[in-house]
């Protein structure tokens, strides 16, 4: 799989961490820099992410934060 996603500026190898939230990735680059990206294919942007082993804040989170942050 390419380094570089269709549309995202970065490549894999300068992103640190993401969350997704409704149609919004907020993704924290290794230089610090926080952006918002929302891609046309919101799960083949995820499934990029999780290729190139890009941590997903989510799952870090305990059940309780995440049930409190993201109703369904």
């Amino acid at each position: 799989m390419n380094n570089t996603f269709p549309g995202f500026a970065h490549p894999a190898t300068s992103l640190s961490a993401y969350i997704f939230s409704i149609d919004t990735f907020v993704i924290s680059l290794k230089t610090g820099e926080v952006l918002h990206h929302v891609p046309e294919d919101p799960q083949a942007f995820e499934q990029w992410l999780t290729h190139h082993r890009i941590r997903d804040v989510k799952q870090e989170l305990p059940k309780h934060i995440t049930d409190a942050l993201f109703r369904k």
